[in-house]
């Protein structure tokens, strides 16, 4: 295998300017407040572009066009687009945006948790949000190994390499140096999109088959790709709409440290509005890739894959030539590690900041929080890359060649839920105590591992999802008589 091919130059060459950008950035750190927000000294174009480059992660390319080649245009682009970014985004923006103010001087979720549900809550949120954000970054990681292998560079050695590299920037420059890197990140990834559409234009060097762009895609796509009940029938409809109108992902831990690191409640909402926009388009480029993959089977590409997860690396290989596959490998890797530096930051934060030093301070200890938030970061990466190097040791769920580890993709699931409407209800003013927050995380804990052996996969998460919201707000309405929210510092009973 040829480790120093045109491709694998370009690879190397981008993982070598990131880290030098980022450890440049990331330099003069001093306190705790700029390593977790940056001292909230960006713009509202940087936050936007840090806040996209992070919900970009490494399958959103892959999983989506693939989505488009298995169920057509429609399923994917009402679940994932619609619901899972217009109305979620547009939610944040108009309904918790505003509300950011009473959060001012807070630097993660566990302390905003804690400052509506104590501080028991907050370790909890804490040490529930560092496993989280390692799944998390593991997860990417073992990306890395994927994207490596289709230009020709060893998993192994993509894995340990990005994994090294973010790391060191990651722990060393925190925030400064994440976003950054993530606006580095989001430009390559932004040249991804067009110019893998532009394979359309070029000949198949085994299949024979010349393509002439967008006019030859919808002239050759079978018109059952357009019907939005293709392959689905409505429970498979329904199961999906409901999941991605659940906000969990773009309130998880990252997104809110961006939202404190904004300078303003307008910020916020802003840098929400400018994300619908991009991803609209993103996810319609994308769209033009599964459609293209399909059309190019009808025209005759025998070698096309049959599952829509292969399709985006086979359109790849085949159609594109020397350096630029190396450029749309930049693209790929940038999504991944724009995400998995984000969460890598936020694990590091979570276990020092909302764990290690509320513990200590209990005993009456000291700790240099922003040198343990360094260290953690570090230590938790470098966990993060053995468990990715390994990952095929864990339990096997297999999606097109990328083999899961099925158990950690389960503890996401469960603190996702788990943390999700709590915040949501107390954010947007709901009198919030710590009896209610804790019975939900007691109710939803024994409903997820019941469930999991008792329900079928279809209704799992929807069930739990149900089962946290009713013991949520039926402890906080069996305590309180009713339903009590708090506007502007005033009591009041609905």
């Amino acid at each position: 295998m040829n480790y120093l091919s045109i491709d694998a130059i370009i690879v190397y060459t981008f993982l070598l300017i990131t880290l030098l950008v980022g450890l440049r950035a990331g330099r003069n750190v001093k306190t705790i407040k700029q390593y977790a927000i940056a001292d909230k000294t960006y713009g509202t174009g940087v936050l936007a572009i840090t806040m996209l480059a992070t919900y970009l992660t490494g399958s959103q390319a892959i999983g989506y066009a693939g989505h488009v080649f298995d169920n057509g245009v429609f399923f994917p682009l009402i679940t994932r687009v619609f619901c899972g970014v217009v109305i979620c985004f547009l939610f944040i923006a108009r309904y918790i945006a505003p509300k950011m103010y009473r959060f001012i001087g807070c630097l993660t979720m566990a302390e905003v948790m804690g400052q509506l549900y104590g501080q028991k809550a907050r370790i909890w949120i804490g040490v529930l949000g560092t496993l989280y954000s390692l799944i998390m970054v593991t997860l990417q990681i073992i990306w890395l190994g994927y994207i490596g292998e289709f230009i020709n560079i060893p998993s192994q050695w993509s894995i340990f390499l990005g994994g090294m590299f973010l790391m060191m920037y990651a722990s060393q420059g925190g925030m400064k140096a994440v976003t950054i890197t993530d606006v580095l990140q989001f430009i390559a990834i932004t040249i991804l999109v067009p110019l893998d559409r532009k394979s359309t234009r070029l000949n198949s060097s085994h299949a024979n088959i010349s393509f002439g762009g967008i006019q030859d895609i919808f002239t050759h796509v079978p018109s059952e790709n357009f019907n939005f009940f293709q392959h689905l029938n409505v429970k498979e409809f329904l199961i999906p709409f409901i999941w991605y109108l659940f906000p969990a992902f773009p309130l998880s831990f990252p997104f809110m440290q961006r939202m404190l690191m904004a300078k303003d409640t307008r910020q916020i909402a802003n840098s929400q509005y400018i994300s619908i926009f991009y991803l609209i388009g993103f996810y319609l480029l994308l769209s033009f890739i599964g459609l293209a993959a399909i059309a190019l089977k009808t025209m005759g590409d025998v070698n096309m894959p049959q599952e829509g997860s292969k399709i985006f690396i086979y359109l790849v290989k085949t159609y594109f030539p020397v350096g630029i596959k190396g450029i749309v490998g930049i693209g790929l890797l940038a999504a991944v590690m724009s995400t998995a530096d984000s969460f890598l930051h936020s694990a590091g934060i979570l276990v020092a900041y909302d764990v290690i030093e509320p513990l200590l301070k209990e005993k009456k200890c000291k700790v240099n929080v922003l040198r343990t938030s360094q260290y953690a970061t570090f230590f938790l990466g470098l966990i993060a890359l053995c468990i990715a190097l390994n990952y095929q040791a864990l339990p096997q769920v297999i999606y097109g060649n990328i083999h899961w580890g099925k158990g950690i993709n389960l503890v996401r699931d469960f603190v996702a839920i788990v943390f999700t409407i709590p915040m949501i209800a107390g954010i947007m003013g709901l009198k919030t105590d710590a009896k209610s927050f804790f019975v939900s995380l007691i109710a939803t804990g024994i409903t997820f591992f019941i469930g999991k052996l008792f329900l079928p996969d279809l209704w799992f998460m929807p069930v739990t999802i149900v089962i946290n919201a009713a013991s949520f707000f039926g402890a906080h309405y069996i305590q309180n008589k009713g339903f009590l929210t708090v506007k502007q510092d005033t009591l009041l009973v609905s």
